[in-house]
């Protein structure tokens, strides 16, 4: 429902399902491990005010005003489009360039419906149906705008993806701006299953290796794969 740069939906199925009725992701980013489990009690934590408010307006919108957001020709602003809200243009923007870490404000020319890309890998008449077609099954998820110690305390499955130490310097609220070590006691005292990804050679928690996975990134062969780890308390 959102491209988002190293959202964990291709590698959702590689982590242990949830153990309890309610899902906590303290940073939300795409979701991609909640949406798998999308019926669950979800409550997703996100820093970053352009994540946070997406979220929000797709927990709370009907299809039908999906389908009515307009779609874009290649090089268009999306400033360009009037009567759209701040979140739509945020929403829009993130299927402009998909795998970023911020909203873009122009389809691109490899995306759009005269580029190059898959209909449904941007923001194009599929991707739109189908976020029409999901957000009615969302509309239960709770989203706070905040940082992972606003997370709501109890006992849950706590799927914990931050920006990673070494590579999440990026990201608008990146890994300059975290204490993994207090992040890692804080991932200790958590009650309930607690599942935390890291790429490996991480050591603020003791990470096993998990496997290689598809990015949106791409090499001189394709796409790239990155090297994730994984910690169970």
């Amino acid at each position: 429902m959102l491209s988002y740069f190293g959202s964990k939906w291709r590698a959702a199925p590689a982590y242990p399902p949830p153990a309890h009725k309610r899902i906590v992701e303290p940073f939300a980013g795409g979701a991609g491990y909640s949406l798998r489990y999308w019926d669950r009690e979800v409550v997703l934590i996100e820093k970053y005010e352009p994540v946070a408010a997406v979220w929000q307006y797709l927990s709370k919108v009907g299809p039908a005003e999906i389908m009515r957001l307009p779609l874009l020709e290649t090089g268009q602003k999306i400033r360009d489009v009037p009567g759209l809200t701040q979140e739509q243009r945020w929403l829009i923007g993130y299927w402009c360039n998909v795998g970023s870490a911020a909203p873009k404000q122009t389809m691109l020319k490899w995306a759009g419906p005269s580029g190059e890309r898959p209909s449904h890998s941007c923001w194009a008449a599929d991707i739109r149906f189908r976020i029409a077609k999901q957000v009615s099954c969302i509309r239960h998820w709770r989203v706070i705008h905040g940082d992972f110690y606003d997370a709501p305390d109890g006992e849950a499955t706590w799927f914990v993806d931050p920006p990673y130490e070494d590579l999440g310097k990026f990201y608008p609220c990146g890994s300059a701006g975290i204490d993994y070590a207090q992040l890692a006691a804080w991932c200790r005292t958590r009650r309930g299953q607690v599942i935390a990804c890291e790429a490996q050679g991480a050591k603020w928690l003791p990470f096993a290796p998990l496997g290689a996975f598809k990015t949106n990134e791409r090499g001189e062969r394709g796409k790239r794969k990155a090297l994730e780890s994984i910690w169970l308390n």
